[in-house]
């Protein structure tokens, strides 16, 4: 396991032209653990544990991943140290919490917690410590920190999911978009010019890009399946997202930020949650 470990830590700051490697959750016999996976198709386990494992972040220096995991009751917020292979407990609230993502100086971690009642956007250190609740009311979910250090999420208002972006402090609220259609996971690209994000203005679940300054919406994929959950690769070349029917069939595929190229880099099972790890120019 210690020498998986170091591979990945190592993976994680190499340069080589067209080279990735993927996070994500597998579930195997009914048990969720994650894995990552590289472009030619082979995977590695990175944890083992007969509760569930999800929704894996790498830190920004790739050192650890944030996760979410019901090793101690319902999901909560957990850390690896990939160097040592510890894990470490951050929240540990009555109720569920999850969707944790990093700040981009990888001192902080904003996630989702129904601590309070409903649900609201929290941050705390990498610690977990000095936990701190963002947004108020309705219900709000899928943050994302960008690279701008301003928090975007979904929120549900007039009973349409939003995307909305809010400073750290929780000051400087903002609507980005109106409309039907739920707007999910919104991904800040690595310019600052486009919002990645999935919704069902179309009736199914697709994948879709705003530009910021126009507000001018593209629709990238178009598929009978579910496209849910995509993430930008930091150069913001790549995105990666699900397919499936969220039951015995989801994939993770990988395609370019223009929606070309779309292809399954996991072939068969239940596969959800990805999230880069590498991506080299």
């Amino acid at each position: 396991m210690k020498k998986l470990l170091i591979l990945l830590i190592v993976s994680s700051h190499a340069v080589c032209a067209q080279r990735y490697e993927v996070l994500f959750t597998k579930q195997v016999n009914n048990n969720d653990n994650i894995y990552s996976i590289n472009q030619e198709g082979s995977l590695k386990q990175i944890t083992n544990h007969p509760r569930k494992d999800s929704s894996p972040m790498m830190s920004p220096d790739g050192t650890m991943m944030v996760f979410t995991s019901e090793r101690k009751g319902w999901w909560k917020i957990w850390r690896m140290n990939l160097e040592s292979g510890e894990f470490k407990q951050l929240t540990d609230a009555g109720s569920a919490e999850y969707s944790p993502s990093w700040s981009p100086d990888g001192d902080h971690i904003v996630f989702v917690s129904s601590r309070n009642g409903g649900s609201e956007i929290f941050t705390m250190t990498k610690d977990g410590n000095n936990i701190k609740q963002l947004s108020t009311g309705g219900n709000n979910t899928m943050p994302s920190w960008a690279s701008d250090d301003r928090i975007y999420y979904s929120s549900q208002i007039n009973g349409v999911y939003q995307i909305i972006s809010i400073k750290p402090d929780g000051s400087g609220w903002n609507q980005l978009t109106t409309g039907k259609g739920d707007k999910l996971m919104p991904q800040l690209s690595a310019d600052k010019s486009v919002m990645l994000y999935y919704g069902n203005l179309h009736g199914n679940m697709e994948i879709y890009t705003m530009e910021l300054t126009s507000g001018k919406t593209r629709r990238l994929t178009n598929d009978p399946l579910m496209d849910i959950r995509p993430k930008w690769s930091p150069d913001g070349s790549l995105i990666v997202f699900e397919r499936g029917n969220k039951r015995n069939d989801q994939q993770v595929y990988l395609m370019n930020a223009d929606g070309s190229d779309q292809r399954a880099l996991t072939k068969s099972g239940y596969n959800y949650a990805p999230s880069f790890v590498v991506i080299a120019d």
